[in-house]
């Protein structure tokens, strides 16, 4: 019985392979094909679509590792600026299936094969790590693309955890918001097991990112949680404390802080975006 189980786990794992190598291989088309014909119009409808493709190939690769997306509160609309936590490289695809908005990445994206130039021609913005203006160059990026009205989506603690908590917050990037009078929405990702914090969807420290993929091909099912927080004014408020505060509000909603927090910063009427 043992061994009849380990056959369908490993011929279940194979299948989902060969599915996503040929999602991948259709990533490549768009990217190279489909991209090269929308970049030379430069309207927001052919914008549009671009994203719209991009948000397809990603719930494409949800399907096939059988991921479950559980939304909560409602997507704030216009000029926003969605923080949430980061746990593993599949929050991206996770988040980029429900939310049309601009990413900031870490620069070494760039350069994996077809996610980094689908990335980079769906608008995300690459901050280049120590660099002595790096952070108030990608705030600068972020403050244009929410002039335009572009949301936009960081992960404030600049690296991933395991789950069982959420890291400091930094503030610098929060200025974006704070200049163009926009909203932080906080977006609390977590992924429920029955042993608490996922085992295997953390993608932390020196893992290795085919290694960590192998591992969730053989996973039965994903469950994931986003829960959308009700967004917070950033006018006139200072940006370390949108930082904690928004944090803070992750904190509560994964039931990782005991105690509800008061907080200063007015909140605004939330709505939907997308094309």
């Amino acid at each position: 019985m043992m061994q009849t189980t380990m056959l369908r786990r490993e011929t279940r794992r194979l299948w989902r392979l060969g599915q996503l190598l040929a999602h991948v291989i259709v990533g490549a088309v768009i990217v190279h094909g489909v991209f090269g014909m929308l970049i030379l119009t430069r309207t927001d409808r052919e914008q549009c679509r671009r994203r719209a493709l991009v948000r397809w190939w990603n719930r494409g690769v949800l399907r096939i590792l059988n991921v479950h997306l559980d939304l909560e509160g409602q997507i704030a609309s216009g000029v926003v600026l969605f923080t949430a936590n980061h746990i593993s490289w599949l929050d991206v695809p996770c988040l980029r299936a429900v939310v049309d908005a601009t990413f900031v990445a870490k620069d070494a994206v760039r350069r994996w094969p077809v996610i980094g130039r689908m990335s980079a021609q769906a608008g995300t913005i690459f901050l280049k790590r120590g660099g002595p203006n790096a952070a108030n160059e990608t705030a600068e990026q972020m403050t244009w693309s929410l002039a335009r009205r572009r949301p936009v989506i960081v992960f404030p603690e600049g690296t991933t955890s395991e789950g069982r908590t959420v890291r400091y917050f930094y503030g610098r990037l929060y200025q974006s918001a704070v200049r163009t009078h926009g909203v932080v929405q906080a977006i609390a990702i977590a992924y429920p097991h029955a042993n608490g914090a996922h085992p295997h969807v953390p993608f932390v420290g020196d893992d290795d990112l085919v290694r960590h993929l192998w591992r969730l091909l053989n996973e039965d099912r994903t469950d994931v949680r986003l829960v959308f927080c009700a967004p917070l004014a950033a006018s006139g408020h200072e940006r370390r404390a949108l930082a904690a505060r928004s944090r803070v509000q992750i904190l509560e909603t994964l039931g990782l802080m005991p105690g509800s927090a008061q907080s200063t910063v007015p909140t605004t009427a939330p709505g939907q975006t997308g094309c």
